[in-house]
């Protein structure tokens, strides 16, 4: 029983660890003690008594902790799930008796998996169809232990639960990678899209300009052509005139564009 109960409660700190790993240290090193103990007595009498359901205090619990903290419900979600499901590969996968080298072993892999899952997370972060097939494969996990242990299957068949553990975590990796690559698919085709419209925007500013430059150039030469023809009259009055309803509003006009860019 004691033993029971210490592989009990080292799996929870380990579970909770594993959980603060992969949030990047969301929890203070009291919030991490406080609900490291809540979860080893709790859960462990939940265990007791209702075996592999007191999962949903677990991963409930630490769902909304995260959530206080002002996790997003994608990682205070898959953060758990993602622990729970490297505990349960860990344990078919270490093949040792003896209780200490086997939670010292569990540690490691635990702790090395969640590191790694800290740099993936935030790439899938959001991608609820990820989410629901770890939600999904943890249902199946359980199952399979649940009907094992109830059941009395032989070793020959709990044997195998490690390559059929391994075979969905292939699953999720693999639908992982194509989510992956059609999102950076999307997003290309979004940055292609975004540089037409920027140079498209661009090619009509630059035809905007050419038809005022056009249009200054046209004006340009019949305003030298009607001051040359003025000054040769040698008409100072309407000289000034013409200045001052012609040429002068181009200043404003000038004013006026420049405002406009």
């Amino acid at each position: 029983m004691i033993e029971f109960i210490g592989i009990a409660v080292s799996q929870l700190l380990l579970l909770v660890l594993s959980v603060n790993i992969m949030t990047r240290n969301i929890l203070t090193k009291l919030e991490l003690v406080a609900v490291s103990i809540i979860l080893s007595v709790f859960g462990t009498i939940l265990l007791a008594h209702i075996q592999y359901f007191s999962l949903l205090f677990v991963l409930g619990l630490l769902t909304i902790l995260l959530k206080i903290k002002k996790v997003s419900w994608f990682m205070a979600i898959a953060a758990p799930v993602l622990g729970q499901l490297v505990m349960i590969m860990s344990d078919y996968i270490i093949k040792i008796e003896n209780n200490f080298f086997f939670i010292v072993c569990l540690a490691g892999l635990m702790i090395l998996s969640s590191f790694a899952l800290k740099s993936v997370l935030p790439k899938i972060e959001n991608d609820y169809f990820i989410l629901a097939l770890l939600i999904l494969t943890t249902i199946i996990f359980y199952m399979f232990i649940y009907a094992g242990s109830l059941y009395n299957f032989p070793n020959a068949i709990t044997s195998i639960y490690t390559l059929i553990f391994a075979t969905f975590i292939l699953a999720i990796a693999l639908t992982f990678v194509i989510v992956t690559k059609i999102s950076q698919k999307q997003l290309e085709i979004k940055k292609q899209q975004l540089e037409l419209a920027q140079l498209e925007e661009y090619t009509t500013r630059m035809e905007s300009l050419y038809a005022s430059m056009n249009m200054f150039r046209h004006d340009y030469i019949n305003i030298l052509a009607s001051l040359q023809g003025y000054i040769a009259q040698g008409d100072k009055t309407i000289l000034e005139n013409y200045f001052k309803e012609t040429i002068a509003p181009l200043k404003n006009t000038f004013e006026a564009t420049e405002g406009e860019e």
